[in-house]
């Protein structure tokens, strides 16, 4: 190349031209080539094959993180939600607690509450166990008021009282009665009483009526001539009206002498207890000088 070629063209430098991989360089009409980079025919496809796979590589990557992510949702949701779920009030995660980590990774950030906070659900919890503690608590259930039974003593077994041969059933379920007279031989004195026996499971409150029958004539008693009301038997329990109340000395020597009862609920009224079936005991015949023989 002669000087004169080194002055035409639009610049007079030097030379400085390359070919890559292959590459082949043609200079044609004498033209001079300055810094001028050749590449191999098929260089834009090999650009045009590099972008497709990074491309590739970009979706596959976008992939494992959202799999991971999903992963990662599934391990720890239950756990959150027993946190936030949990029975009763809990005490607030310490300020220093280290979060969770997933597997193989670094921990995710999170929103950490400010410290001394307390988690909604476990404020809520706090809230419904101070309500339970210091709200009104129900009343206990109570049964019937049980009341103190009517003290009284039993009978002397002995030949100078005669009860009737049978309990004789009332107007109360499972409440029965039996009429006895005592008479003690020689003295010319009659006793007349009632027996009343609770078969039921709760107390029985009854009003109870006591009489001297004198040779087929009712009377009254004349230290008790009302009835004994209000009269409370505790269940299995039997309750005797006192002899002593009503003791009859005068008018029973020569005739037969028994006793007569009648047994109502308390809450009977005077006309229901008038007719009440009226049972007897069994029989004293009073002989002139006070000598008394059971009769039956």
């Amino acid at each position: 190349m002669t000087a004169a070629d080194r002055t035409e063209g639009p610049a007079a430098a030097s030379q400085g031209n390359a070919a890559h991989d292959g590459g082949i360089q043609n200079i044609t009409h004498g033209g001079n080539v300055f810094n001028t980079t050749v590449y191999p025919p098929d260089a834009g496809r090999r650009a045009r094959r590099l972008s497709g796979r990074s491309l590739a590589l970009t979706i596959a990557a976008t992939t494992v993180i959202a799999v991971s992510a999903a992963i990662l949702a599934l391990q720890y949701g239950p756990l959150k939600t027993a946190n936030a779920g949990g029975a009763g009030p809990s005490a607030p995660a310490s300020p220093s607690s280290a979060p969770l980590a997933p597997p193989g990774g670094s921990a995710a950030p999170s929103a950490a509450q400010p410290s001394g906070s307390v988690s909604p659900s476990a404020e809520i919890a706090e809230q419904a166990g101070a309500a339970g503690a210091g709200g009104a608590q129900p009343a206990p259930a109570t049964g019937p008021t049980r009341r103190s039974a009517t003290p009284s003593s039993p009978y002397p077994a002995a030949q100078s009282v005669a009860c009737a041969t049978k309990w004789f059933s009332t107007t109360m379920q499972n409440v029965d009665m039996q009429p006895c007279t005592q008479a003690v031989s020689g003295t010319g004195a009659v006793q007349f009483g009632v027996m009343v026996r609770n078969m039921s499971t709760a107390q029985a409150v009854v009003t109870v009526s006591v009489g001297p029958v004198v040779t087929g004539v009712q009377g009254s008693c004349p230290m008790h001539p009302e009835p004994w009301r209000e009269v409370v038997i505790d269940p299995g329990q039997t309750w005797y009206s006192q002899l002593g109340q009503c003791s009859v000395s005068e008018g029973v020597k020569g005739h037969r002498v028994q006793s007569s009862g009648r047994v109502v609920p308390a809450s009977a009224g005077d006309t229901e207890l008038a007719n009440a079936t009226l049972r007897y005991s069994r029989s004293f015949d009073i002989s002139t000088n006070g000598t008394a023989k059971a009769a039956y």
